[in-house]
């Protein structure tokens, strides 16, 4: 990480000394966080620790107890709702764990439907062919979520989140509901769009994949936000020892395995009656 990138100069988006809780519960407590371009950033913490609550705070839809949340130096906690729900719109795409696609709409639908929210942009019909061709969609692109795969809904899900090319992705979790062999094809994919369309990924993830090929590493615990320099094994050790397990997601096969035959004993008289009847 170089110096400018840790004072967050030339950031796109920023967070500084947010606080934020539920009741008497404090879930950030003076987090300070600069999201550079074309960067993914990976933040890892135990269930509970607020890293939701930090994606959310990120884009707007969750306002601290204290603190600033700065878009081209602006503090968008300042804006009306309108003026945020526009910027979200406009700057920000998200990914979850669970899709969240809409089920009445096929997979081209979905991927339209945020320019559709957008009234000011542009027609992106022509972005969302190219997107389906670059991601393989062809096949399914009018078929239901219903009748999708996970890594088929999760690719429609990415496409979605890029139709109107965000400077920031947020993603919840991307990979958490994939098997493994799919969660590999969705972190390349992501590692394709930085390159492409120089969008930044901050992933909230398990998943040591990502950690150790992140171009940043943030842990979170016990409210605090540590900044966990370099990639691959620094990384993965700090990691290791904030308790989450590094171990990549497996799904389990249930495999089926032949019977040894065992060389049978002679059995005695008195016993050949007993095994007669068991094989009955």
């Amino acid at each position: 990480m170089t110096e400018k990138e840790n004072h967050g100069t030339n950031a796109i988006l920023k967070i500084e000394g947010v606080s934020a809780g539920f009741g008497k519960r404090e879930i950030l407590s003076d987090v300070s966080l600069s999201v550079m371009p074309a960067r993914i950033m990976a933040i890892t913490g135990k269930s509970g620790s607020g890293k939701s609550t930090l994606l959310g705070i990120l884009s707007g839809l969750l306002e601290p107890q204290s603190g600033r949340v700065l878009y081209n130096d602006d503090d968008i906690l300042k804006w009306f709702d309108f003026k945020r729900s526009r910027f979200r719109n406009r700057h920000i795409g998200f990914i979850f764990q669970f899709f969240n696609l809409l089920p009445d709409m096929t997979a081209y639908q979905n991927i339209l439907y945020p320019s559709a929210l957008n009234v000011f942009s542009k027609d992106r019909r022509g972005d969302a062919e190219y997107l389906i061709r670059q991601m393989g969609l062809e096949t399914i692109r009018n078929q239901y979520p219903s009748t999708l795969s996970g890594g088929e809904l999760q690719r429609v899900a990415i496409a979605r989140a890029i139709i109107n090319k965000p400077k920031i992705v947020l993603a919840d979790e991307p990979t958490g509901n994939l098997d493994e062999a799919t969660a590999n094809g969705i972190i390349d994919l992501f590692f394709e769009i930085k390159e492409r369309y120089g969008i930044s990924f901050v992933i909230v993830t398990h998943d040591h994949r990502i950690v150790e090929r992140a171009d940043v590493h943030y842990h979170l615990e016990d409210g605090r936000l540590s900044l966990i320099s370099g990639k691959g094994s620094a990384g993965l050790r700090r990691f290791a020892q904030s308790g989450i397990t590094t171990a990549a997601p497996k799904t389990k096969v249930a495999k089926k395995t032949a019977a040894k035959k065992t060389p049978a004993k002679k059995a005695s008289p008195k016993k050949n009656s007993a095994r007669k009847k068991i094989r009955k």
